[in-house]
Protein backbone atom coordinates (compact mmCIF):
# COMPACT_ATOMS: atom_id res chain seq x y z
CA UNK A 1 0.00 0.00 0.00
CA UNK A 2 1.22 3.33 -1.03
CA UNK A 3 0.35 6.97 0.22
CA UNK A 4 1.53 10.15 -0.69
CA UNK A 5 0.83 13.45 0.14
CA UNK A 6 0.17 15.65 -3.48
CA UNK A 7 1.55 19.20 -1.86
CA UNK A 8 5.14 20.09 -1.03
CA UNK A 9 6.17 16.36 -1.64
CA UNK A 10 10.04 17.29 -3.05
CA UNK A 11 12.96 19.81 -1.88
CA UNK A 12 16.16 20.41 -4.21
CA UNK A 13 16.01 17.34 -5.93
CA UNK A 14 14.41 14.80 -3.13
CA UNK A 15 11.18 13.89 -3.42
CA UNK A 16 9.25 11.01 -0.98
CA UNK A 17 7.69 8.14 -1.21
CA UNK A 18 5.35 6.87 1.47
CA UNK A 19 5.43 2.93 2.16
CA UNK A 20 3.36 1.16 4.69
CA UNK A 21 5.30 -2.61 5.47
CA UNK A 22 5.18 -5.54 7.83
CA UNK A 23 7.83 -5.32 10.55
CA UNK A 24 9.72 -8.69 9.00
CA UNK A 25 9.44 -7.20 5.35
CA UNK A 26 11.53 -4.25 6.62
CA UNK A 27 13.67 -6.00 8.35
CA UNK A 28 14.43 -8.63 6.15
CA UNK A 29 15.31 -5.31 3.57
CA UNK A 30 17.61 -3.92 6.72
CA UNK A 31 19.38 -7.23 6.90
CA UNK A 32 20.12 -7.89 3.23
CA UNK A 33 21.72 -4.37 2.74
CA UNK A 34 23.71 -5.16 5.64
CA UNK A 35 24.50 -8.70 4.30
CA UNK A 36 25.58 -6.96 0.93
CA UNK A 37 28.32 -4.37 2.68
CA UNK A 38 29.31 -6.91 4.91
CA UNK A 39 30.40 -9.09 1.68
CA UNK A 40 31.71 -6.26 0.02
CA UNK A 41 34.02 -5.68 3.22
CA UNK A 42 34.99 -9.24 3.41
CA UNK A 43 35.84 -8.83 -0.34
CA UNK A 44 38.06 -5.68 -0.48
CA UNK A 45 40.36 -6.57 2.53
CA UNK A 46 40.97 -10.39 1.38
CA UNK A 47 38.41 -12.37 2.95
CA UNK A 48 40.35 -13.52 5.36
CA UNK A 49 38.81 -15.78 7.90
CA UNK A 50 38.00 -15.26 10.94
CA UNK A 51 36.71 -11.09 10.90
CA UNK A 52 32.90 -12.09 9.85
CA UNK A 53 31.52 -10.43 13.09
CA UNK A 54 33.68 -7.61 12.80
CA UNK A 55 32.52 -6.84 9.34
CA UNK A 56 29.27 -7.65 9.96
CA UNK A 57 29.17 -4.91 12.83
CA UNK A 58 30.76 -2.09 10.53
CA UNK A 59 28.67 -2.98 7.79
CA UNK A 60 25.37 -2.33 10.33
CA UNK A 61 27.06 0.77 11.71
CA UNK A 62 27.50 2.32 8.19
CA UNK A 63 24.25 0.84 6.67
CA UNK A 64 21.49 1.37 10.02
CA UNK A 65 21.72 4.44 12.39
CA UNK A 66 18.92 5.91 14.25
CA UNK A 67 16.91 8.45 13.31
CA UNK A 68 17.72 11.92 13.96
CA UNK A 69 14.25 13.78 14.78
CA UNK A 70 12.33 15.98 16.79
CA UNK A 71 8.97 14.64 17.75
CA UNK A 72 5.46 15.86 19.22
CA UNK A 73 2.70 13.14 20.67
CA UNK A 74 -0.42 14.56 20.67
CA UNK A 75 -3.46 12.64 21.59
CA UNK A 76 -4.15 11.34 18.16
CA UNK A 77 -1.12 11.10 16.20
CA UNK A 78 2.76 11.59 16.42
CA UNK A 79 4.34 14.86 14.30
CA UNK A 80 8.05 14.78 13.18
CA UNK A 81 10.03 16.56 11.31
CA UNK A 82 13.71 15.44 10.39
CA UNK A 83 16.41 17.36 8.15
CA UNK A 84 16.44 15.38 4.71
CA UNK A 85 19.79 17.02 3.45
CA UNK A 86 21.34 13.85 4.99
CA UNK A 87 20.05 12.20 1.63
CA UNK A 88 21.54 13.24 -1.69
CA UNK A 89 18.98 14.06 -4.26
CA UNK A 90 16.39 11.28 -5.75
CA UNK A 91 13.73 9.26 -3.75
CA UNK A 92 13.39 9.08 0.09
CA UNK A 93 11.13 5.94 1.38
CA UNK A 94 9.45 6.39 4.41
CA UNK A 95 8.61 3.09 4.94
CA UNK A 96 6.02 3.10 8.00
CA UNK A 97 5.10 0.11 10.56
CA UNK A 98 2.94 0.02 13.63
CA UNK A 99 5.65 0.50 15.76
CA UNK A 100 9.00 1.74 13.49
CA UNK A 101 9.52 4.73 10.96
CA UNK A 102 12.21 4.05 8.48
CA UNK A 103 14.16 6.79 6.08
CA UNK A 104 15.73 4.85 2.87
CA UNK A 105 17.77 6.40 0.55
CA UNK A 106 21.23 7.25 -0.80
CA UNK A 107 23.29 9.41 1.68
CA UNK A 108 24.44 12.39 0.86
CA UNK A 109 28.46 13.27 -0.32
CA UNK A 110 28.43 16.00 2.50
CA UNK A 111 27.85 12.55 5.09
CA UNK A 112 31.00 11.33 4.63
CA UNK A 113 31.61 7.36 6.20
CA UNK A 114 35.13 7.43 6.84
CA UNK A 115 36.80 3.71 6.90
CA UNK A 116 40.69 3.01 7.74
CA UNK A 117 40.57 1.71 4.08
CA UNK A 118 39.91 5.18 2.74
CA UNK A 119 42.32 6.67 4.85
CA UNK A 120 40.23 9.65 5.60
CA UNK A 121 38.57 10.16 1.86
CA UNK A 122 34.91 9.76 1.58
CA UNK A 123 33.05 6.52 1.18
CA UNK A 124 29.30 6.59 0.11
CA UNK A 125 27.24 3.64 0.70
CA UNK A 126 24.55 2.81 -1.80
CA UNK A 127 21.54 2.43 0.61
CA UNK A 128 20.95 3.86 4.44
CA UNK A 129 18.04 3.37 7.03
CA UNK A 130 17.83 5.74 9.83
CA UNK A 131 14.96 4.36 11.98
CA UNK A 132 12.91 5.44 15.04
CA UNK A 133 11.37 3.48 16.90
CA UNK A 134 7.70 4.16 17.88
CA UNK A 135 6.30 4.39 21.56
CA UNK A 136 2.88 3.51 20.45
CA UNK A 137 1.09 2.23 17.76
CA UNK A 138 0.27 3.86 15.14
CA UNK A 139 -1.66 3.68 11.26
CA UNK A 140 0.67 3.08 9.00
CA UNK A 141 -1.55 3.59 6.24
CA UNK A 142 -2.64 6.97 7.01
CA UNK A 143 0.71 8.56 7.45
CA UNK A 144 1.25 11.34 5.35
CA UNK A 145 4.50 13.86 5.13
CA UNK A 146 5.57 16.96 3.30
CA UNK A 147 8.60 19.26 2.43
CA UNK A 148 8.82 22.23 4.72
CA UNK A 149 11.92 23.79 3.76
CA UNK A 150 14.74 21.07 3.63
CA UNK A 151 12.68 19.72 6.68
CA UNK A 152 10.66 16.61 6.06
CA UNK A 153 7.89 16.91 8.41
CA UNK A 154 5.67 13.65 8.75
CA UNK A 155 2.55 13.12 10.33
CA UNK A 156 1.33 9.22 11.82
CA UNK A 157 -2.17 9.11 13.11
CA UNK A 158 -2.14 6.63 16.19
CA UNK A 159 -3.73 3.27 15.78
CA UNK A 160 -7.46 3.12 17.36
CA UNK A 161 -7.83 1.26 20.20
CA UNK A 162 -10.21 -1.57 20.04
CA UNK A 163 -12.76 -1.20 22.66
CA UNK A 164 -13.62 -5.09 24.22
CA UNK A 165 -17.27 -4.84 25.56
CA UNK A 166 -18.41 -7.72 27.93
CA UNK A 167 -21.79 -8.94 27.99
CA UNK A 168 -23.05 -10.32 31.02
CA UNK A 169 -26.05 -12.04 30.52
CA UNK A 170 -29.01 -11.57 33.14
CA UNK A 171 -29.76 -14.49 35.32
CA UNK A 172 -33.87 -14.30 35.70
Amino acid sequence: MRQETSTERSWNGRIFQITAVSASEQSKRIHDAISLRAFQICERRGCGAGRGREDWRRAESEILAPLNCGHVIQDDKIQLSTDAACFEKGEIEICVEPRRLTLCGTPAKCTPLLTPENSGSQARKDFIFRTLELPVAIEPSQATAKFKGRFLEIDLPKARATRQIRVEKDAA
